[in-house]
């Protein structure tokens, strides 16, 4: 490979990884300063029991965290602007659609969020879409987002079957990698 290939697909990789943590600050976010930081001393810990959430899905339905207890748990944090989040998503679906009594997948995106397109926006966007088994929840307050301490996306969350925190993971994970961290999961 010649040297300029070289140097064009080095900076094409990191424009693509910077785009991927976006950390725009609007001035909502400024003004609740204060809130963010006692929200970010509330991050979940690797070994702890996370906390219980209620989310509306894209399809409507209703995902609590409690319903899965017993269960490993796939949390997968994307957004639409995000080309890594984007090429990974079918990987994500496909996994899904492997059902297994032994874990669940799940995702989550934020809508108004970390340069995220409106709720109403994103639901018309991703309609367009063809992953029919990817649960994708929503959650327009950012709170779940905080509380996994959330920076970048995609994170990856993995919870054991006790509902405790196992270990969070921000960039790109393929299949394999996900299934071996699932399996590993006591």
């Amino acid at each position: 490979m010649k040297k300029w290939q070289a140097t064009v697909l080095v900076c094409a990789s990191l424009v693509c990884l910077s785009a991927c943590n976006n950390q725009t600050t609007s001035e909502a976010d400024k003004q609740n300063g204060d809130k963010q930081a006692q929200v970010s001393s509330q991050v979940a810990k690797k070994g702890e029991e996370v906390p219980d959430f209620e989310l509306t899905g894209v399809d409507g339905k209703t995902y609590r965290l409690s319903d899965y207890k017993g269960k490993k748990v796939y949390l997968k944090f994307w957004a639409s602007w995000c080309s890594i989040c984007l090429a990974s998503l079918p990987d994500t679906d496909e996994l899904a659609k492997e059902e297994s009594d032994d874990y669940i997948i799940l995702t989550v995106v934020s809508p108004g969020q970390k340069g995220e397109q409106a709720e109403g926006d994103f639901q018309k966007w991703y309609q367009g879409l063809d992953y029919k088994a990817l649960p994708v929840l929503l959650d327009p307050s950012g709170k779940l987002l905080a509380s996994y301490g959330v920076r970048s996306y995609p994170t990856q969350a993995f919870i054991d079957k006790e509902g405790k925190l196992v270990k969070t993971q921000p960039g790109f994970m393929d299949k394999e990698t996900i299934l071996k961290t699932l399996k590993s999961i006591d």
